[in-house]
């Protein structure tokens, strides 16, 4: 039998042998608990800084020590999308949507992506118009406009339009968002009953004069440098001129009112020919008003006979487009090959060639009375001018209305803490950036604070800044091209902006940096000459070039100098679609240049097309310039707002959630997202 001592001797023995084991448990669960969360402090971080691979490790690393936390997975699958790989990233959301712990904004964010991906793209649209806003005549008591005329999408492309008036006069420009910025006094003598306007390619104006009988040449403050004819009815003169149309291969076409006909200038103001009265094939036009020129073939509209006419550029009678379901068809726009809007008489008409269908687009709300213009801006939106109306209307099509923007952070940058750059792209919910926003348009909020002082420090569309990555196929089979590819490269270098960046990779068994911005590019060059492989390993040469351009604000673009022949086993490891992902999620335009001009390859121009880039021939009749103007003129919807942040960062270990919103007239878009500032030691 025990004794009481005994006992007590045991029992204390038990206690001091189990309360060091119970301590190391707590012990190591603590140890991992902070592992996981510098691990997932990391991650964030590397995607922060563009490196997405050391991000997608760290979060992976996280996730294995603590597989319950939600932050982790959903930053883990925003690393895999931005790394290309969109079906990892659905998966990992879809544990948390499965789970009911995701909120509202991951909710619409794989929406977005998942219709993307699929068909709903390309049936998104009816061809249905919804009202967006009317823009008011009085601003501030200053009558802007009378009788409005014309409306032209600005050359800008920010959004922004151009209105004239006919009975003042005034030419003026409105921001996307319907703000009145610029009024050009038209000269000394002013505008006589204007009619149109157009842009020529030098950015210079066209207006047609209808009470002057001229076409007067305009800078883009409205003021006069030139004419076109003068009153008459022979070749080269002008009878109450109206609608204006100038065509890709420089060519300035008229409708002339008085003279029934179509008249064809150079861009000199030289007259060509005359069109559209009657001939033995034709009967000739009663009342011709709007004209468009689209793929080779001028469309006119005759107001008297309700029919769209169609010539050749020679002038030519080709064939009646529309003969019956128009009132007085005035203005037309092509807003795609085979889609044609009709301004006509209170309502707005789409006629699709494809199908030979005519519909209503528009009615404006049963209150349009007579429409004279209609122009599509950089974000889609339809605006029309009603002439009888006096009135001024934003549209857009309903499928994008109630669909909303999509709108993401790419990254926030903190090296200059507490001064916070928060990056982001918007778009509508089919990819087509939204550009012409300002400060106005945007809620940010911090943790549980609003940022009232913050400021819009960047904004893309205003920006032809470029980062380019020219990729190089070091095969040895192209060896005796070297001379061809060197060339090319010295061309687009030679090309570049002093505020460009570029750099230079080989495609070779092990792919190369050959050279970055600050190299010398003669000694580039010299170095891209040599060193040959047997192997190109082209997905990774990619990969790598796309990487040196993905923290910047720069537009990006990625040009590949190749024969058309790669491996067939090139998008095994990295997968075709997942290359295209990765350039387009990160604003990559890809384009394959070839050597040749009947050598093309389809998986290659799969990618370009995808990323909204093109496919080229080195040898065009310009070289390569027209791509580096291509990237730098097409639209960008990407923004940076900048502010001071107040946040407690716990020396640089508390993360700090952030969300964002845009609001775009009747859409509107939400991230939410998040960041650690740097550590303090």
């Amino acid at each position: 039998m025990i004794n009481f001592r005994e006992y007590v001797l045991t029992v204390l023995l038990i206690l001091f042998v189990s309360l060091p084991i119970s301590a190391q448990q707590n012990e190591i669960s603590d140890s991992v608990a902070i592992r996981a969360a510098e691990e997932l402090r990391w991650g964030v971080v590397a995607y922060h800084q563009g490196l997405y691979n050391k991000a997608v490790l760290s979060l992976e690393k996280s996730l294995a020590l603590d597989a319950d936390n939600d932050l982790t997975r959903f930053w883990l699958g925003r690393s895999y999308y931005q790394s290309g790989f969109e079906e990892a990233a659905l998966n990992e959301w879809d544990n948390l949507i499965s789970s009911g712990k995701a909120g509202s904004t991951l909710l619409s964010f794989v929406e977005i992506i998942t219709d993307r991906r699929g068909l709903a793209r390309e049936l998104k649209s009816d061809g249905r118009l919804v009202e967006l806003f009317e823009i008011p005549r009085e601003q501030a008591g200053v009558n802007y406009y009378d009788r409005p005329v014309s409306v032209t999408a600005s050359p800008q492309r920010d959004g922004s339009f151009y209105l004239l008036s006919y009975t003042n006069g005034n030419l003026i420009r409105i921001t996307t968002a319907g703000r009145i910025h610029h009024v050009p006094a038209g000269g000394m003598l002013g505008f006589d009953r204007p009619w149109d306007i157009d842009f020529l390619p030098d950015g210079n104006l066209l207006i047609s004069e209808y009470g002057a009988d001229r076409i007067s040449v305009c800078s883009l403050d409205g003021f006069r440098i030139n004419t076109i004819g003068r009153t008459g009815t022979g070749e080269g003169d002008l009878l109450g001129p109206q609608y204006l149309a100038v065509s890709d291969d420089g060519y300035i076409y008229v409708s002339e009112w008085g003279n029934r006909r179509i008249s064809k200038f150079n861009l000199e103001g030289e007259f060509i020919l005359s069109f559209g009265s009657r001939r033995s094939d034709f009967s000739g036009m009663r009342g011709p008003s709007g004209i468009a020129v689209r793929n080779g073939f001028v469309y006119a509209a005759d107001s008297k006979t309700g029919r769209i006419e169609v010539f050749d550029e020679s002038g030519n009678f080709v064939k009646t487009l529309v003969r019956e379901g128009l009132d007085s068809p005035e203005g037309l726009l092509f807003t795609t090959d085979s889609t044609l809007l009709i301004a006509d008489s209170g309502q707005i008409m789409v006629y699709d060639l494809e199908d030979d269908v005519l519909s209503v687009s528009s009615d404006l709300g049963g209150k349009g009375k007579r429409v004279l213009s209609i122009c599509q801006d950089e974000n889609g939106n339809i605006i029309s001018a009603d002439f009888d109306k006096n009135s001024v209307s934003v549209m857009t099509d309903i499928s994008t209305l109630y669909a909303g923007l999509f709108l993401r952070i790419n990254r926030i940058v903190t090296d200059e803490f507490p001064r916070v750059h928060v990056d982001f792209t918007v778009e509508d919910r089919w990819g087509k950036p939204v550009v012409g926003l300002d400060k106005l348009n945007f809620f940010i909020r911090e943790k549980d604070r609003n940022i009232e002082n913050f400021e819009l420090s960047y904004s893309g569309y205003n920006s032809r800044d470029l980062a380019l990555s020219v990729v190089v196929d070091k095969n040895v089979r192209l060896r005796e091209k070297d001379e061809i590819i060197r060339d090319g490269v010295r061309d687009l270098f030679r090309n570049l902006n002093a505020g460009d960046e570029r750099y230079l990779i080989g495609a070779m068994d092990a792919p190369q940096l050959i050279a970055e911005p600050g190299d010398n590019t003669i000694d580039a060059l010299e170095r891209m000459m040599n060193g040959w492989s047997r192997e190109s390993d082209v997905a990774s040469a990619l990969r790598l070039g796309a990487s040196h351009l993905l923290p910047g604000r720069r537009r990006k673009a990625m040009v590949f100098l190749t024969d058309g022949t790669i491996h067939p086993d090139t998008f095994i490891r990295y997968g075709l679609q997942d290359m295209a992902q990765y350039m387009k999620n990160n604003g990559i335009r890809f384009y394959p240049v070839y050597l040749e001009p009947d050598r093309s390859n389809e998986e290659l121009d799969y990618i370009a097309r995808e990323t909204g880039g093109s496919s080229q021939y080195l040898f065009q009749p310009r070289g390569i310039l027209p791509l580096l103007e291509q990237v730098r003129e097409e639209v960008n919807g990407f923004y940076t707002l900048s502010f001071d942040s107040l946040a407690y960062t716990d020396f640089g270990r508390a993360y700090i959630p952030l969300s964002l919103e845009v609001n775009f007239v009747r859409k509107s878009g939400r991230e939410e997202m998040g960041y650690y500032a740097p550590l303090e030691y």
